[in-house]
Formats: C-alpha cells, structure tokens, sequence
C-alpha cells in the first residue's frame, strides 16, 4: 500500500501543466495565452496575438 501511494506522488510531481495554445484569427499561427489580445473596437470581437495587433493600429 504504501508503494502504491509513492508512485501516484512521484507520478502527480513529473505531470507538467500543459501549456493553453490559441490560433491566431489573422495569421493562424499558434500562441500561448499569454501572447493572444482580443480587439475590442470590432464586432464579433477578434481573438490576435501581440504581432498582429500592432500591425492593425
């Protein structure tokens, strides 16, 4: 009993959060959260990363 709790520790340790990617709704290219901005000032608003964001001001 007690390996069998070692191993589900030692399993839950090595799990890396997965990192949440989005395609951008310009280019399509994939980025994380983090890069993604929506724009507002459209409607439907649009979901873009940084890059493409500042191409469109």
């Amino acid at each position: 009993m007690a390996a069998e709790t070692t191993r589900e520790e030692s399993k839950a340790k090595k799990q890396k959060p997965r990192e949440i990617k989005f395609r951008c709704q310009l280019c399509g290219k994939d980025k994380p959260l983090q890069e993604m901005v929506s724009i507002t000032r459209f409607r439907p608003v649009l979901v873009v990363c940084q890059d493409c964001a500042r191409e469109m001001r």
